[in-house]
């Protein structure tokens, strides 16, 4: 009797023991994770939503490379078509994040030979406890003009060859499936162009959205409306629409728009044919961006959020 009186005096004292330990450990992980920010992932799932930034950066140490491809026809061309259509453009460009919060990256494309670069910072992230309910992203970017297209005309001094895009971009990711951004954005151009009526200084707002259809594929597309110039004679406003698809690490993203270019200047200003079926006036491209992971330890934790 006295033998059984112990053994369960033993088995009380060890499960107070445990039952302290496992409250004083969810205190602690309580306390912890009420301070914790868990900060909203994958608003957009590339650093571009199809041509215009979007409000992501990529996490630090992600290096990304683009190929991206561009094929319109040019109308009443006798000449018939090579390749499946008239002109073929194509961009490369390399991106890599610093930081969870900065990204840069630079790039340079066939047909207008424009070489151009970025800097994005993530000002403010949205966070899934309600707490910060948009994100911000802050974007300046550069062009260097090399020759003339279109209604883009060389100037002579290499100065003058430079243009800047300033961008505040501020997005909600509104559930798991829905994402929109607006994006006010100034434009200078670095030279008096004829085609723009010799205005430098340029207005525009973007609309982005993405709306995610299955877990690799989304629909994505932007508009860009530029103020204070009269639409047509001076060029059309940047549309486009196209679908998102993620396989493993690449991001292969296949768009219809307006636009013959892959720099954000040349995209808001220099955009001579609205977007319709019409032959020349709707481009086809598809962009496919490469991830590599140099900071692997922080992948995995993402990894194992998920």
């Amino acid at each position: 009797m006295k033998n059984k009186n112990n053994i369960l005096l033993i088995f009380t004292l060890c499960f107070g023991i445990v039952s302290v330990s496992a409250q004083d450990i969810l205190d602690i992980l309580d306390k912890e994770l009420s301070g914790q920010k868990f900060y909203t992932q994958a608003t957009f799932k590339a650093n571009r939503v199809l041509l215009g930034q979007s409000v992501e950066t990529r996490k630090k140490g992600v290096l990304e490379f683009v190929l991206g491809t561009r094929y319109w026809n040019i109308p009443n061309n006798e000449n018939g078509q090579s390749f499946a259509a008239d002109r073929f453009s194509a961009h490369f460009g390399a991106q890599y994040a610093f930081t969870d919060r900065f990204t840069f990256g630079a790039g340079i494309t066939t047909w207008d030979g424009i070489v151009n670069s970025f800097a994005k910072y993530r000002l403010l992230r949205q966070q899934d406890n309600g707490k910060s309910q948009l994100g911000i992203t802050l974007v300046q970017g550069t062009s260097y003009f090399t020759r003339n297209f279109l209604g883009f005309q060389l100037p002579n001094e290499s100065s003058n060859r430079l243009s800047f895009v300033s961008q505040a971009i501020i997005a909600r990711k509104f559930d798991r499936n829905l994402s929109l951004q607006i994006a006010p954005t100034y434009i200078h151009m670095g030279s008096e162009q004829p085609s723009l009526d010799g205005n430098q200084d340029f207005f525009s707002l973007g609309f982005g959205g993405r709306y995610k259809l299955s877990n690799h594929v989304s629909l994505v597309s932007e508009y860009y409306y530029t103020f204070g110039r009269e639409e047509g004679p001076e060029g059309f406003n940047l549309f486009s629409l196209g679908v998102n698809w993620e396989i493993s690490d690449v991001i292969l993203q296949f768009s219809m728009t307006n636009s013959k270019s892959f720099d954000d200047v040349a995209n808001y200003t220099l955009i001579p044919n609205n977007f319709n079926v019409n032959a020349g006036r709707l481009h086809i491209g598809v962009n496919a961006t490469y991830v590599l992971h140099f900071n692997q330890k922080k992948r995995a934790n993402i990894k194992s959020k998920k």
